[in-house]
């Protein structure tokens, strides 16, 4: 007596959230990081970001390179560099510019709504046994967005 056993195997049932997530999360991998070759990348979490939570992470962000800035001016300043000086306060002033918009973003009423702006992904990207923890940002339609907050502002789109 000769058994055939077959067996179904169910297709596993892929979220497409968490599959463009995925991706987004392995683009920033070969685009950005320059990495072609990870043995894999794993998304440990997901979270959105408002335009509220945005302006406040754009204020987090210039507020360290105000901090980062001042210091490279006074050592400017202490080395009588006159060119360096210019440059860091042309700098300085940039930053000053930035943070008064976002400021006035953060405490406007409009900006005070749970509409998506951002996914922000925090993944783990393992390659040759060595693990690193990065994080990036995808729009609603999960392209990549790079914050920089110099650049066109995603609010203003």
């Amino acid at each position: 007596m000769v058994f055939f056993l077959c067996g179904c195997h169910k297709k596993a049932i892929v979220d497409p959230f968490q599959e463009n997530i995925q991706k987004c999360a392995e683009e920033y991998v070969l685009t950005e990081l320059g990495v072609g070759n990870a043995d894999s990348v794993v998304v440990n979490r997901v979270d959105t970001l408002t335009q509220m939570s945005y302006a406040k992470l754009m204020l987090e962000m210039l507020e360290n390179l105000e901090f980062q800035y001042k210091q490279l001016y006074d050592e400017a300043t202490l080395a009588d560099d006159e060119a360096k000086i210019e440059s860091f306060s042309r700098s300085l002033r940039q930053i000053s510019t930035q943070t008064d918009y976002f400021r006035a973003i953060e405490e406007s009423e409009s900006a005070d709504n749970q509409a998506l702006l951002l996914y922000w992904i925090s993944a783990c990207l393992y390659q040759n046994g060595d693990a690193t923890d990065f994080m990036c940002f995808a729009t609603p339609d999960f392209s990549l967005h790079v914050l920089d907050p110099f650049a066109d502002n995603l609010m203003e789109n």
